[in-house]
């Protein structure tokens, strides 16, 4: 994903398109302020999507995340030294915690990388599993997701068939599927394809990982993504997130990536207890 962020910032391709497709989605008086700083329009709803019962989740302020994370990612790049190696994936298996939770750097080859780290006390694996199957199938959950700077979801009817085949498990339904997503995350709206894998195809030990993981979404499209769930003590999960960049990436974008990923799921962890109960699996 990191290379495709890359090559829309350097060529353009997608970002007119996504700017136009949205411009009538954004206020041209009100701002609103992302976690690293950018001020940028808010998000407008339409009427239809103001007619939904799932917009007043919408409204709700977006929650903050632990400030010692945010000074960790506003500090700047850590020593790449202490950056997990795509090669050494299963070490997020182990128990403990590793030297970069949260953080991103610039490879001394120039390949990118970020670690993100959230607790989500009342948050449960199930819960993740439904909501990866549950909110590519409508924009309106992909934007109450992060009101700031989610504006569409998309997959086609294949992948939409795929995610709502309830003769496959929940936490396999992602596997093979791919979402076309607009969005900002930090330089300026975009069109990206995510395309999602089994966390056995990205590399993940199959006989380790039920050991040490509760769930897990990965992703390979460009570049390499893993956000993995494990139990938090006390009840709950705590998610932990890596992206690793195949090419060269600009620190500021990394910078921008990091702040977007633990704005969005320290907000998820916020709604997703009640957007559970309220439109879950059961309730249907």
């Amino acid at each position: 994903m990191l290379k495709k962020i890359i090559n829309l910032v350097k060529m353009g391709k997608n970002v007119l398109d996504a700017r136009i497709e949205i411009k009538h989605q954004l206020s041209k008086k009100e701002k609103v302020t992302t976690l690293s700083g950018k001020v940028v329009s808010a998000q407008i709803l339409s009427q239809e999507e103001k007619g939904k019962r799932l917009a007043r989740y919408f409204e709700i302020p977006m929650a903050k995340p632990r400030q010692e994370h945010i000074d960790i990612l506003a500090k700047g790049p850590i020593d790449p030294s202490l950056a997990l190696p795509f090669e050494r994936l299963n070490d997020l298996l182990k128990p403990g915690y590793l030297d970069s939770e949260i953080g991103y750097c610039v490879f001394p080859n120039g390949d990118g990388y970020l670690s993100s780290i959230v607790q989500m006390p009342n948050v449960t694996a199930n819960m993740l599993d439904w909501w990866f199957c549950w909110h590519p199938l409508d924009s309106l959950r992909y934007k109450v997701w992060n009101p700031k700077a989610h504006y569409s979801v998309v997959v086609d009817d294949v992948n939409r068939n795929h995610l709502l085949n309830t003769d496959i498990p929940m936490h396999e339904r992602p596997w093979g599927t791919k979402n076309v997503v607009n969005e900002d995350i930090g330089v300026g709206p975009m069109k990206i394809e995510i395309g999602f894998i089994s966390p056995f195809d990205m590399g993940f030990d199959k006989e380790r990982f039920y050991q040490g993981a509760e769930t897990a979404f990965c992703g390979d499209t460009d570049n390499k993504m893993v956000h993995i769930a494990r139990k938090l003590e006390g009840g709950g999960i705590e998610l932990r997130s890596r992206f690793w960049s195949q090419t060269p990436v600009p620190v500021n974008i990394l910078k921008e990536l990091a702040f977007h990923n633990l704005e969005e799921y320290t907000h998820l962890a916020n709604i997703l207890p009640a957007l559970y109960e309220e439109f879950g699996p059961e309730t249907n």
